[in-house]
């Protein structure tokens, strides 16, 4: 009776660990498309370009936009929708990389597909990762005033449930972090994944050259394209003819260019502005020079 048991219970442990490492058999997740998908991804075309950020500053929209285009194609998750923040080169990186492909189309040699995820930018091993894989891919970043993003992100986040202090109480706070971490840099995490946590770095995401740098040191600049989100909202026709020309596709009129994820927030209290106007003033000075761009975000 005991050796039956340590049999079924060794089996059983079996099952658990073949499904832990087979998700897509998992009768509680199992689906047709999730299955045809991995079983087809070795012909699916892996992305011609990543919009890898920043978050709160219109990744969506410009994504939505751009699979408008006849030659562009979207990146589609299990249930054959739209995918979004794939987080692939995050937190699902592998040797194995059938899953990646699963999210993509088969296309011919004509089109072309991509993704996005707007907290690749942030994160310090994800450069590398996409690099060794895909060391010609073009990557796009919108980059919005660092204080409007900020003021953004605490509202989302508050929203999630990740922040219950104010946005004074919750940027102060984060400061502090900043201080006692040039103070005493021994108590700074090990963990890469620490940098593009959301919740913990509203400040900090804002501070973009410290990000590029780190993509720059290993991918060829004209193979970034930086956008302004102020032009990508005002002049979206103008900006999307550049982003095309950088894709290496033809001009084409987007007829839905509405906005998406746009929500009004309290305005902001003026000496809250003024202290992040000072914080990232130099900041933004050297992104403009590790750039070549004329950011006017001290006001």
């Amino acid at each position: 009776m005991i050796s039956q048991n340590l049999t079924e219970n060794n089996f059983k442990q079996k099952i658990k660990l073949w499904l832990l490492e087979n998700p897509e058999f998992n009768p509680y997740t199992f689906s047709f498309g999730k299955l045809y998908r991995k079983l087809t991804s070795k012909f699916r075309t892996l992305p011609y370009f990543i919009i890898i950020g920043v978050g709160r500053a219109g990744t969506t929209a410009l994504y939505s936009y751009l699979i408008q285009h006849p030659s562009i194609h979207p990146a589609l998750n299990d249930d054959n929708k739209l995918a979004s923040d794939i987080h692939y080169f995050e937190y699902m990186i592998s040797d194995d990389i059938q899953w990646y492909r699963s999210h993509f189309p088969i296309l011919s040699s004509k089109q072309i597909t991509g993704e996005f995820t707007s907290t690749y930018i942030y994160h310090p091993d994800v450069p590398k990762r996409i690099f060794n894989l895909l060391p010609q891919i073009k990557l796009i970043v919108i980059l919005r005033n660092p204080i409007d993003k900020a003021y953004s992100t605490y509202y989302q986040q508050f929203r999630y449930g990740e922040c219950s202090t104010t946005f004074e109480e919750t940027i102060e706070a984060e400061f502090q972090r900043m201080n006692l971490l040039k103070k005493f840099p021994e108590i700074n995490s090990s963990n890469p994944d620490f940098s593009n946590s959301v919740a913990h770095n509203i400040i900090r995401h804002g501070i973009y050259a410290d990000y590029l740098e780190n993509w720059l040191n290993i991918f060829n600049k004209d193979q970034l394209l930086i956008l302004n989100a102020d032009d990508l909202k005002q002049y979206t026709e103008k900006t999307l003819e550049h982003v095309f020309n950088f894709l290496n596709v033809s001009n084409h009129n987007i007829k839905d260019t509405s906005k998406i994820s746009a929500r009004k927030y309290p305005s902001m209290d003026n000496s809250t502005r003024k202290k992040l106007i000072d914080f990232y003033k130099p900041h933004n000075q050297r992104l403009n020079k590790l750039l070549g761009t004329s950011f006017q975000w001290d006001i």
